[in-house]
């Protein structure tokens, strides 16, 4: 066997790039590997996801359990992709979802919630009547600024005048 200083430079040089190169391609497949990258996948459509986004936990009972893949629009739904690494056997097959809010500063995550007999299968899609949005604090605090503006604050006086 040559030395491996006498064999030809540019050669070298290709295999090494070849074998960078597979390698590149396998890390970026281990995701899909079910030892490694996580367990099955699954979808759940909601009417809005707030600031829900690609990264942010699946979690069931407080713990994580999975993460979002993907968000895409359909018509006037959203169907939120996520893989979930460990639990899949709890799942029930009329699982439910919603989104919930993690922390002050906005940080969302979608809870599943176990219903059902048997297990949800593999690439099943939970469908919005079993999915609930988030619930948005400014637009409830505007549908409330718009409700204390029609109080007829004379009549709420004279109310108060009279019990007194």
């Amino acid at each position: 066997m040559k030395p491996f200083r006498e064999r030809n430079p540019v050669i070298v040089g290709a295999v090494s790039l070849a074998v960078i190169a597979a390698i590149l391609v396998a890390a970026s497949q281990v995701t899909r590997l079910p030892l490694i990258g996580g367990g099955p996948t699954y979808a759940a459509e909601f009417t809005e996801v707030g600031g829900l986004k690609k990264g942010d936990d699946v979690r069931l009972a407080g713990v994580k359990i999975g993460e979002v893949s993907d968000l895409q629009l359909r018509g006037d739904r959203v169907r939120v992709v996520f893989r979930v690494k460990k639990d899949r056997d709890r799942l029930g097959t009329q699982t439910g979802a919603s989104v919930r809010i993690k922390s002050l500063l906005g940080r969302m995550y979608v809870r599943l919630e176990p219903e059902g007999p048997g297990t949800l299968e593999k690439g099943a899609v939970i469908p919005v009547s079993r999915t609930r949005a988030p619930y948005d604090i400014v637009q409830a605090f505007s549908g409330l600024t718009e409700t204390t503006q029609k109080i007829d604050n004379d009549q709420l006086a004279r109310i108060a005048h009279m019990r007194s």
